[in-house]
């Protein structure tokens, strides 16, 4: 039984080195840079030990994925469940990708910038098992604001439509300043504090009769 134990852990022990190495690679080489090779000599093993373990470049590149993209969806069903309303939700939901980026830039650079070049190339198995986990970050924001959306507290607008405004204007500002960053004469958490904020005062005027938007007669 122990002899049995220790195999499992050296095991873990190996997978977790590849996709290390993997991710280093992945980040300073680009995803099409790297090859099973080039992951092979860095983590020291042969090309054959490799697929011992992983079956494929791609299924390596979802196994880094997954181990970011688990712990981050838990810390955010967290601290959004530890405010009441949903304003509060979706700053507490920002400030955790706020700290993602600070301190796991890897997985800023391999799902937020190459994941669009790689998820066309991955099998339509691990296509569709990365995108489960896609969605399942993207139904914390969802939920809250659904549920915000029936207390009257945020505008009724379908919470799909709410989710993908927020993550657009989040994750385009981090982008931006990720591509041009001497450009700015502020910081991203400047920028960010004032697309938070910007978000907030549409998402909270609501209609006091329907909690809709206004028409456009409604504008004039």
């Amino acid at each position: 039984m122990a002899r049995r134990s220790r195999m499992a852990q050296e095991r873990v022990a190996r997978m977790a080195l590849i996709l290390d190495s993997a991710e280093k690679l992945f980040v300073e080489k680009g995803y099409t840079g790297t090859s099973i090779n080039d992951i092979a000599e860095e983590a020291d093993f042969s090309r054959t030990s490799i697929y011992q373990y992983f079956s494929s470049k791609e299924e390596i590149y979802l196994h880094i994925l997954e181990r970011h993209t688990d712990p981050l969806t838990d810390r955010l069903e967290q601290a959004t469940d530890a405010v009441p309303t949903v304003s509060e939700k979706i700053s507490a939901f920002l400030d955790e990708l706020r700290k993602m980026k600070r301190e796991q830039p890897n997985f800023f650079e391999l799902y937020f910038i190459q994941r669009h070049q790689v998820e066309p190339r991955l099998p339509i198995d691990l296509r569709a098992h990365l995108n489960a986990k896609r969605r399942r970050l993207e139904d914390v924001f969802r939920e809250f604001y659904r549920k915000g959306v029936e207390k009257g507290e945020v505008r009724a607008i379908r919470f799909k439509d709410a989710s993908n405004l927020f993550f657009a204007q989040i994750m385009g500002m981090m982008l931006l300043h990720e591509y041009y960053e001497d450009e700015f004469d502020v910081t991203l958490d400047d920028h960010l504090d004032m697309s938070l904020e910007l978000y907030l005062a549409f998402v909270e005027k609501v209609d006091g009769r329907s909690g809709k938007l206004p028409t456009a007669r409604e504008h004039t």
